[in-house]
């Protein structure tokens, strides 16, 4: 093999240098400026990436604490109104009940006066009925007819009661 010929490794060594010296300016003049140059744009993107999320996630925060400071208040309003309102309506409850309850007392004061005047209408109307059953009964169990004045005295005791 002539590559293990010692007679030629002097050749090889002076073509290896100079391979490796075109291919070392060949790669630092022509292939790696460009990729420095997207690994720098790739980590200023990344780091502008990064910055921007965490500005909007600072924003986040700020807007989720808004939020909440925003669905407290509105809790409050609405826990007020609805305290107002139950107030509120206690209140007309209590006023319709006062008020019902003074028809009912007139209702019931109405009514007794009408069952009072009726109980008289009927009495006064069953007191003749009831003096001639009353004569009748009377003249019937003692044989003897009472005076119309007594019949009427006791009738109208026992209609007072």
């Amino acid at each position: 093999m002539p590559q293990l010929d010692s007679t030629w490794f002097t050749s090889q060594l002076f073509w290896l240098g100079i391979t490796f010296v075109m291919l070392y300016v060949l790669l630092s003049r022509l292939v790696l400026p460009p990729l420095q140059d997207i690994i720098a744009r790739r980590k200023q993107t990344i780091e502008s990436d990064i910055a921007q999320a965490q500005h909007l996630k600072s924003q986040a925060e700020q807007a989720r604490q808004d939020y909440e400071r925003t669905l407290a208040e509105a809790r409050f309003r609405a826990q007020k109104l609805i305290d107002d309102a139950t107030s509120a309506y206690k209140a007309n409850a209590e006023q319709q009940s006062r008020n019902m309850d003074r028809q009912l007392e007139q209702r019931l004061a109405d009514a007794a006066r009408q069952i009072t005047a009726s109980k008289k209408e009927l009495l006064e109307a069953l007191t003749p009925t009831t003096a001639e059953l009353t004569t009748m009964i009377v003249e019937k169990l003692t044989q003897s007819e009472p005076s119309s004045e007594q019949v009427s005295r006791v009738i109208n005791l026992r209609a007072k009661r």
